[in-house]
């Protein structure tokens, strides 16, 4: 049973947001929903969840831990060669963040899927976490 409509604003603007990187292909919501909306384009396939965080502003070991169900049933999709899965957060006030699920954690990328280099440093420093 859901808790009411399905919200539009945010997952259009994640549309939005997706279509500057390949066609886009939005799945029907539904209950046990592992992925909202599939990019391909550029040789690749991008699996993408978007969800509404209450937290955001944390380090990424927390937002994993916050979100270790979706992360693993993103992880239930391939993910290897052309093949990756990203979870994009949100907050209320429209802030957006992105991560790349990978088969051992995550790493945080920017809009564009590409890895963040934080202060000079590879992103497998603050913007990444390993699965214990």
């Amino acid at each position: 049973m859901t808790r009411g409509r399905q919200p539009t604003k945010n997952r259009d603007a994640g549309v939005e947001k997706a279509g500057m990187r390949g066609a886009v292909m939005q799945f029907v919501p539904e209950a046990g929903m592992v992925c909202s909306f599939m990019i391909r384009g550029a040789g690749r396939i991008i699996f993408v969840r978007i969800k509404r965080a209450a937290r955001l502003h944390c380090g990424v070991p927390e937002l994993a831990a916050d979100h270790d169900e979706l992360i693993a049933g993103l992880r239930t999709l391939p993910g290897s060669g052309p093949v990756t899965r990203e979870l994009w957060l949100y907050s209320k006030k429209g802030i957006w963040r992105y991560f790349r699920v990978t088969d051992s954690g995550i790493e945080e990328t920017g809009p564009d899927g590409e890895p963040l280099i934080l202060a000079g440093k590879p992103s497998a420093g603050a913007g990444a976490v390993t699965a214990p």
